[in-house]
């Protein structure tokens, strides 16, 4: 894996953090569906960033779904049933919590196995590991 520079590891950070802001003036209305974002080069001057972090930010909210962005004409909030469905995202969550413990099931069976093939006698270990109708 390529290591970020110290001011690359920085501007991510940023754009985060503005990515994170916008998505609050969405989420409470201060950027309706419909609404365009300021250009890059003006929420870069409102925010303090670098365009480039600006830009990055609201890519960030692109790929959520919750903007669009429209090459010559600017970002546009998306309308909210482009987000995913609040039973949906409970329905999604309990899954990922059925797969944790399926593989906590699964460890726990492993190390059981290894204990128990570990316990028999070394004749018997052999015997286990021929293969069925292999006489030798």
């Amino acid at each position: 894996m390529e290591k970020q520079s110290p001011r690359e590891d920085a501007e991510r950070h940023a754009s985060k953090k503005l990515a994170a802001v916008l998505r609050t003036d969405i989420a409470e209305g201060r950027l309706a569906p419909g609404a365009r974002l300021p250009s890059y080069r003006q929420l870069a001057e409102r925010y303090g960033v670098v365009v480039n972090t600006a830009q990055a930010a609201v890519r960030l909210l692109q790929a959520e779904g919750r903007v669009t962005i429209r090459p010559g004409s600017g970002t546009v909030v998306r309308s909210e049933p482009d987000a995913l469905p609040e039973d949906l995202r409970g329905e999604l969550e309990e899954v990922r919590g059925q797969l944790r413990q399926t593989r906590e099931a699964l460890s726990a069976a492993e190390k059981a196995v290894t204990t128990l093939l570990e316990r028999l006698p070394a004749a018997a270990s052999v015997e286990t590991r021929r293969e069925p109708g292999n006489s030798g």
